[in-house]
Order: structure tokens, then C-alpha cells, then sequence
């Protein structure tokens, strides 16, 4: 079976206060950076929006369409969803064509209206809602929900190290779990979780910085989804 680099949790130009690069990054040369990093699967997760992830599924066709390299745009959004004293970072990753959609379901059930807020302010939204409902709603719609960079240190938090997120990665709806550092990836073991590294790039420089090698039977979403819902994916 081939194998794929997917980095699934990058973000854009779309949210001017986050992106840490040039705002007059185009989606082409996104791509194109994307594709000089090596990747086949790119993750466009602005938070609480999927704004931006047709204008990179429309380059992404026309440079394959010019020059035969493809990568595979799978449209998405974070989303910082507040649980009693845990703050989960939930990587809702969306069935293409059907992504806008899907996510105004989502922002349904986290009872946010679309769009959620101004641009200039989506990276400091949080909800308070279950992340098992928010997980539940991912999966009933053909998404991939995956734990956002687990191991990523807030200020004295870390969630990796919290009790809740035993209890998170046990529910049957969390196929997968993401971290910054891969050598965190031993403390998963003992769980039916499929575990990738990603970049959380903020910058054309920052894109394919960690990335994952799966196994999948070809470059698709279903194929992507596939292989993140059988636990053998480990980040390199």
C-alpha cells in the first residue's frame, strides 16, 4: 500500500490577528509550499471556519491540472471547546464538497450562529460544551475528529497531563490524537487511537515542519479516513 505525508492542522491568511506570515499569502502559493515540503495531504484548520479551504482546493486543481503534482486539501476547523477546568482543541477534519455545511452543524451544536465571530476575532473563541457531543457529531457526519496537539504546553497546563484526557481518549468517537513532540507518542500505546504529528503552521515557512506517514489506499478523504480509524498511524 503507498505511503502518504499528511499534515493535518495548519492555519491561513484567513485569520489576520493568528497568521503569523505575509497576509498577502495567496492559496497557490500555499500550495506550492505544501508540495516543495514534501506533502501529499494538506489540513486547513482555521479556527471555527472553513472559509478559506475552497480557494485552496481550487489551486490545489489547478496546479495539478499544470504540473501533474497533486496534494489533497481536506477542509476543516479548530475548535476550542472549554470543559470544566480542560480546554480541549478539537481538529474537526470535513467530508469534502460537503464542508461548509458540515461545519454549520457543528456550529449548530455548539449553539454559535455562521459565522461564528469577525475574523479579526475566531482564534479567541472558546465554547463550553462536551467534547464527546462535538465528537459524536464529527463522526455522524463522515468527519475525522482528531485531539489537537495533546502535548502542547499552556502556560502550566497541558492537557496530556490532565485526568480528563484519559476519559477523552477512551470514547469510541476519538479515532485520533495529535502531538508536538513524537516522542510523546509511547504515552498512547495502551489506547485504540491512531496517533500523527502535524505542523499547526501559522506561516508559509512553518508548513511540513512535523508531518505524519500513513499508509492509505490512495490519495482521498474516505482513504485518509480509513487509515486514521485503524490505530497504526505513528508521526515521524
Amino acid at each position: 500500500m503507498p505511503t502518504y505525508a499528511v499534515d493535518l492542522h495548519n492555519h491561513t491568511p484567513l485569520l489576520t490577528h493568528d497568521y503569523r506570515g505575509s497576509l498577502a499569502t495567496t492559496p497557490h502559493q500555499i500550495v506550492e509550499a505544501a508540495l516543495a515540503a514534501g506533502l501529499d495531504v494538506y489540513g486547513a484548520t482555521d479556527h471555527f471556519s472553513v472559509d478559506f479551504c475552497q480557494r485552496l482546493e481550487e489551486a490545489a486543481d489547478e496546479i495539478a491540472e499544470q504540473t501533474g503534482r497533486r496534494l489533497l486539501i481536506v477542509s476543516g476547523a479548530e475548535l476550542k471547546v472549554r470543559h470544566g477546568e480542560d480546554e480541549v482543541h478539537i481538529i474537526a477534519l470535513l467530508p469534502p464538497k460537503s464542508a461548509t455545511r458540515s461545519f454549520s452543524q457543528l456550529a449548530e451544536i455548539l449553539e454559535l450562529s455562521t459565522p461564528v465571530a469577525p475574523v479579526s476575532e475566531l482564534h479567541r473563541v472558546t465554547v463550553a460544551h462536551p467534547p464527546c457531543e462535538v465528537y459524536k457529531a464529527i463522526e455522524a457526519l463522515g468527519g475525522i475528529g482528531m485531539v489537537g496537539h495533546i502535548d502542547r504546553e499552556f502556560g502550566r497546563y497541558r492537557l496530556l497531563d490532565s485526568p480528563h484526557a484519559d476519559r477523552l481518549l477512551s470514547l469510541e468517537d476519538v479515532h485520533v490524537v495529535e502531538v508536538v513532540d513524537p516522542r510523546h507518542a509511547e504515552a498512547f500505546r495502551g489506547y485504540d487511537i491512531a496517533v500523527v504529528s502535524s505542523s499547526d503552521s501559522h506561516s508559509l515557512e512553518e508548513i511540513g515542519r512535523r508531518y505524519s506517514r500513513l499508509e492509505m489506499a490512495d490519495l482521498s478523504f474516505s482513504a485518509l479516513r480509513t487509515a486514521l480509524t485503524a490505530p497504526v498511524a505513528l508521526p515521524v
